[in-house]
């Protein structure tokens, strides 16, 4: 038997949290059975390096505004692919994919909802809604996704799953040799180490978490925070650490390809968005075992329960961000423990395996009742 086709439509794969579960479901599905290729529509990106040669990659790049001939040009991909299923990442592939996917005649569509940072207008909304007839099944990262597609652009909660997201855990918990990273860091052995993984923008909120780190080094003046990540915010956060005298005790590590070894020094974990769909970071530190304290926003109150496997705290908050850092800090048998549960949930519900089994089982209903 042939294997199935799948083509996944998605903005680039530059390195991120949705490039990198697109990535490895792609890795990840049984060749025996699915063949994956993707197609990328505004660049490229670093992680088609991690992809080998049995993966298909085309760079369709679109046009500045709505490109009317866009879904004409993949629709041309999809025939000579000859797709038997074509799935959709997020709202921009759910505008052109569906409509390419028609052309084509693909027998099955798949949007999968990650996250939206800006809730759409009117019009979006309605132009989805008249999507989500021509879509077979729709997936989410979490359930307040589900519950707003079905509030704001009534779709049909008969097409909609939850598949949480997933991550290969083999590299986090790992023993290191905490004396020697610090010494690559230039950090002393007492130091108490804070870390935030995510890309410097906006809607991360760093700057709250800068604010709080005022408040923690009164109490723990050894106190230091790893920034760990790269972005257009960069220089105005930089200039606000400077504005706030913290240059000894924060710093900007960029993007790293070692998070797993970064991530086994850190005491506290910190996520401090303002909006979030299912943060990998978030499973990231669950895999390593770390204490966390993260902002009630998205996905995230659906993964941490406060106080018992995380520390959950309002967004823009700065006084209940240090409160909450500074608790675990006093108490590490309680942080310890925090960590422990953390691990415990991560390996029941967040494991990459059980992520793809449950992408796979979407397809295969999906060619039950579309054969080719």
């Amino acid at each position: 038997m042939r294997p199935i086709r799948v083509l996944h439509l998605i903005q680039g794969l530059e390195v991120g949290g949705l490039e990198n579960i697109v990535v490895s479901l792609l890795k990840g599905l049984c060749r025996e059975r699915y063949q994956p290729s993707i197609c990328c529509y505004d660049s490229l990106g670093s992680l088609t390096q991690s992809l080998d040669g049995t993966i298909n990659i085309h760079y369709l790049k679109r046009k500045a505004g709505i490109d009317y001939m866009y879904p004409f040009k993949l629709a041309s991909i999809l025939k000579r692919e000859n797709a038997q299923i074509l799935h959709l990442h997020n709202s921009t592939a759910f505008f052109y994919g569906v409509i390419a996917g028609k052309i084509a005649r693909v027998p099955a569509i798949v949007y999968t909802e990650h996250a939206r940072d800006v809730f759409p207008n009117l019009k979006v909304r309605i132009t989805d809604k008249i999507l989500s007839f021509f879509t077979d099944r729709v997936t989410v990262v979490a359930d307040y996704l589900k519950n707003n597609l079905i509030k704001y652009e009534w779709f049909n909660p008969s097409k909609i799953m939850t598949i949480y997201n997933g991550i290969d855990d083999s590299k986090f918990g790992i023993k290191s040799d905490s004396a020697e990273i610090k010494r690559e860091l230039g950090i002393f052995r007492f130091n108490r180490i804070i870390g935030i993984v995510a890309r410097l923008d906006p809607i991360k909120n760093h700057k709250n978490l800068i604010a709080a780190m005022q408040n923690v080094i009164k109490e723990f003046p050894d106190t230091v925070l790893l920034t760990i990540g790269d972005g257009p915010f960069k220089d105005e956060l930089k200039s606000f650490v400077m504005e706030c005298k913290l240059e000894k005790h924060i710093m900007f590590l960029g993007t790293r390809d070692d998070i797993p070894r970064l991530l086994s020094i850190i005491d506290v974990f910190v996520i401090c968005s303002s909006s979030e769909g299912l943060p990998l970071t978030l499973l990231e530190a669950m895999a390593a075992g770390k204490p966390i304290v993260a902002t009630y926003v998205g996905g995230i109150p659906e993964i941490i329960e406060h106080d018992i496997d995380g520390l959950l705290i309002p967004p823009h908050n700065t006084e209940a961000l240090s409160d909450a850092i500074m608790k675990l800090l006093r108490n590490t048998e309680k942080a310890r423990l925090l960590g422990i549960m953390a691990k415990r949930k991560f390996e029941k519900n967040f494991s990459l395996s059980l992520m793809v089994k449950k992408y796979e089982e979407v397809y295969e209903s999906l060619m039950s009742v579309t054969p080719v």
